[in-house]
């Protein structure tokens, strides 16, 4: 049993920052609300996004998984407006999910999550943090775009760099010192090379206001961390996780 009742921008944010690495994925529903863990197709990347019973208005459920077309579900919540409300059930007999919009009324197909993986997301031990805004970053972001399929990103106790470099020697640099920052705190110098797609994928999946950390080694994963469904009063309702694999390739 799944039925559920949410605000609009609440589920577009958690759904879209699953979009942002996969097209189906797996959605673990429990008594504390929905989880995704999940890694793209080319395994180069993972996510890991929790909404919180919390976020919805109402939540009744029973422990369940339900594999969703997340291109077909975002499409059906552009329907929605901001602070619009969103019905959510699970049609057990016909195995769909049947999404209501005021007096708009979508059925989905369930998918099967037979072949759908359940990844562990690894823990590491990364020497360097950096809290910035996701906007902060943007702009470094959409310049390497013309330059390279890849950037650096580095720290030192001074300050968090995105470098871009390209054919001819092409390049883009962006450093950020501490007082742009929330918070730096690298115990060592550390770099490592990552695709610019999926880093890009990962930061413009939130708004530009949103806090991300960061947490980065030398030649290792890149971990950022956000909030999601954030309330001006409660807070958080949720979270994001991403893992990216670093390139080490330098050529």
């Amino acid at each position: 049993m799944f039925k559920a009742r949410i605000k609009a921008d609440s589920l577009k944010e958690f759904i879209g920052t699953v979009g942002s690495l996969v097209d189906e994925a797996k959605i673990n529903v429990s008594e504390d609300g929905l989880q995704v863990k999940a890694v793209d197709p080319s395994h180069v990347a993972m996510i890991e996004a929790n909404l919180m019973k919390t976020a919805f208005d109402s939540f009744e459920v029973s422990d369940i998984q339900m594999g969703l077309d997340i291109d077909k579900f975002k499409s059906v919540l552009t329907m929605a407006g901001k602070d619009e409300m969103v019905i959510l059930e699970k049609d057990d007999e016909l195995n769909r999910l049947v999404v209501n919009i005021g007096n708009l009324t979508r059925a989905m197909p369930l998918l099967d999550t037979s072949g759908m993986p359940d990844p562990k997301v690894p823990s590491l031990d990364l020497p360097a943090k950096v809290s910035v805004a996701s906007g902060e970053i943007g702009q470094g972001i959409k310049a390497s775009k013309a330059v390279s399929d890849h950037i650096a990103l580095s720290t030192s106790k001074d300050n968090f760099r995105l470098v871009c470099e390209g054919d001819n020697q092409n390049r883009v640099d962006l450093s950020l010192g501490i007082d742009q920052l929330e918070k730096l705190s690298s115990s060592e110098d550390c770099t490592s090379l990552f695709s610019l797609e999926y880093f890009s994928l990962m930061v413009n999946s939130l708004p530009a206001d949103r806090i991300l950390h960061i947490m980065l080694g030398s030649d290792l994963p890149v971990k950022i961390d956000a909030d999601l469904a954030v309330d001006d009063v409660t807070g958080a309702q949720g979270n994001v996780k991403f893992l990216l694999a670093p390139r080490i390739d330098r050529d």
